[in-house]
């Protein structure tokens, strides 16, 4: 869930917690985004950008993939993002990754990567493919494109049924639909490369299935409603009694446990390619 569109308004705060949540969101999709960008070609040595990076957690990983002989920038517009990304690398004594705030549309570096990556990035941007242009620009000849979106044209399930899961669905997807973001980028990401002037890309869908107790999967979608709670509020989805966030998620678990199944957490879809 990055900062990078000022065009878009991005649903969700920049305060500590969601800096946190970014980080459980990682817990949960990080496994997903690693066969991406392995899928991709990522390999020792690579210099890399990762473009909306957020408290880094993409970079970290790509850092452990191109190893210390590789290097990985990190790009975000929050400040704070940045620093506490940079804070830990420092932190895991990772030398080879460095973080950056800027917008991708005004980007200046010395030397071309070999590879450009982004989780959750494009679905928040007015114009994806002006700012792949844009990106293409820094990008080597043979360069690694890989991207991967949040997509809901695939509904998240629950089964049996859950009346709460269903409802924090529902508040996830009018809240992003109101602000902007394109709900289907995932499925677009093809047309999106195509336009953007690079070869077809390479895909595939991805999502978390979870029950029982231990779940995290309920604190994850509790902690997104809370982060999207003024935007709803503002554009009066829920109030703050309604939505009662501090026992959304054990109300969510116990209902999902009560009735013996499982739930998903929203389809991401990765997309890659190379740069002719």
């Amino acid at each position: 869930m990055p900062s990078q569109n000022a065009d878009v308004p991005y649903p969700v705060g920049r305060t500590q917690y969601e800096r946190e949540l970014l980080v459980q969101q990682s817990r949960l999709f990080g496994d997903f985004t690693r066969q991406v960008l392995l899928d991709a070609g990522l390999a020792k040595g690579m210099r890399v950008l990762d473009v909306g990076c957020g408290v880094g957690d993409v970079s970290l990983l790509c850092a452990e993939l191109v190893g210390p002989k590789g290097e990985v920038v990190g790009l975000d517009r929050d400040p704070a993002a940045v620093e506490a990304a940079r804070e830990r690398a420092r932190a895991a004594w990772i030398g080879h990754v460095s973080f950056q705030e800027g917008d991708l549309q005004a980007l200046d570096f010395d030397a071309p990567f070999d590879a450009v990556v982004g989780r959750f990035v494009l679905m928040y941007l007015s114009d994806p493919v002006a700012a792949l242009r844009a990106l293409l620009r820094h990008l080597r000849s043979g360069g690694v494109v890989a991207f991967q979106e949040g997509d809901f044209t695939f509904m998240p399930m629950a089964v049996p049924p859950s009346p709460l899961y269903q409802q924090i669905v529902d508040w996830i997807r009018w809240v992003g639909r109101q602000a902007g973001a394109e709900m289907q980028m995932g499925f677009k990401l093809y047309p999106t490369y195509i336009a953007a002037g690079l070869p077809a890309p390479q895909l595939r869908m991805d999502t978390v299935v979870g029950g029982g107790p231990d779940f995290e999967g309920y604190q994850y979608l509790a902690g997104l409603v809370r982060s999207l709670l003024p935007t709803m509020e503002r554009l009066e989805v829920a109030t703050t009694a309604e939505v009662d966030v501090d026992t959304l998620a054990g109300r969510l678990r116990e209902e999902v446990v009560r009735g013996g199944g499982c739930i998903s957490l929203q389809p991401l879809i990765g997309g890659w390619t190379r740069k002719s």
